[in-house]
C-alpha cells in the first residue's frame, strides 16, 4: 500500500517534527547526536524537506534522497551544505558503499517492497539506521477513536520488527540491533488539531471515504473539552545493523 509522500513543504515542516525534537529526540535516539566522525558519509532516505540532513550536514558529508521534487525544494531552501537528490528507494543513483549509514525514519512502510529497500540500502551504506513503528507495542491515543481504520491500516503497512531483522540479515548485515524509543509528545489542543488537519501522517490520507472527514469532526468536538493540551506516549523502534 503505498503513498505518494508530496505535500505542501511549508505545511509538512509546520505540522511534522520541529527543530527541537529533532535534536533532542530524533537524532539522540537514532544514536547520531555524538560519535560520528567529521565528515561521515550519511545519505538520508526519505529525507523530505531535510529535518535531519541539514542539522547532520554542519558536521557530516550528507546526501538527501526523496521522490518529491517540492520537498527537495523546501530543503535546498534551507540553505544547508547537504546535497539533496531526487530518487526512488527502488534504485538509488549511487555506486556501491558510497555511504558510511544511511538513515531511514519512517520510510519503510511508504515502499511497495520494504526488503527491496533494505536490500537498496545495503548496497549503498555500510551501515544503516532504520526508525520504524512496532504494530504490535503501538499505544492508541485519540487519533484511534476518532479514525477506527487507522491501526488496521498501519498493521498492513508497517513491517513486522522479525520480518525487518532478517531482511537485514539477508541484505548483508551481519550485526543488527533493536531499541525502542519512548517519549511523550505534548502540545497544545489546536496545535495537535492543525497537524490532524494537515493528515501529518500519510495514513490519514487512506482512510475509507468520509471517515477523515468524521473523525475530524470528533476531534474538534471533543479534544477541546478534555484540556488545553494533548498528549500521548509515542514509541519509535530503531533498528540499527551493520556489517
Amino acid at each position: 500500500m503505498a503513498v505518494n509522500p508530496s505535500g505542501p513543504a511549508a505545511a509538512y515542516d509546520r505540522v511534522r517534527s520541529s527543530p527541537r525534537e529533532v535534536r533532542e529526540f530524533w537524532l539522540p535516539a537514532a544514536g547520531l547526536e555524538t560519535g560520528l566522525e567529521p565528515g561521515t558519509r550519511i545519505l538520508d532516505v526519505g529525507c523530505g524537506t531535510g529535518r535531519l540532513s541539514v542539522p547532520l550536514a554542519a558536521r557530516c558529508s550528507v546526501v538527501g534522497l526523496d521522490r518529491s521534487r517540492e520537498m527537495l525544494e523546501g530543503a535546498r531552501g534551507k540553505g544547508s551544505p547537504a546535497a539533496f537528490v531526487l530518487g526512488d528507494a527502488g534504485r538509488f543513483p549511487f555506486r556501491d558503499r558510497t555511504f558510511d549509514v544511511a538513515l531511514a525514519v519512517m520510510v519503510l512502510h511508504l515502499l511497495p517492497d520494504f526488503r527491496a529497500g533494505v536490500r537498496e540500502i545495503a548496497r549503498c551504506a555500510v551501515r544503516v539506521v532504520i526508525a520504524t513503528i512496532d504494530m504490535e507495542a503501538r499505544t492508541k491515543h485519540a487519533i484511534d477513536e476518532a479514525f477506527p481504520s487507522f491501526h488496521g491500516i498501519d498493521e498492513a503497512r508497517f513491517p513486522r520488527i522479525p520480518a525487518l531483522i532478517d531482511a537485514c540479515r539477508d541484505a548483508g548485515w551481519t550485526r543488527v540491533e533493536v531499541r525502542p524509543a519512548h517519549r511523550r509528545v505534548e502540545s497544545s489542543t489546536p496545535e495537535f488539531l492543525d497537524r490532524v488537519r494537515s493528515r501529518y501522517v500519510s495514513t490519514l490520507a487512506l482512510l475509507p471515504p468520509g471517515e477523515f472527514e468524521r473523525g475530524l469532526a470528533w476531534l474538534e468536538g471533543e479534544l477541546p473539552r478534555r484540556g488545553e493540551r494533548y498528549a500521548y506516549d509515542h514509541t519509535v523502534t530503531f533498528v540499527a545493523a551493520s556489517r
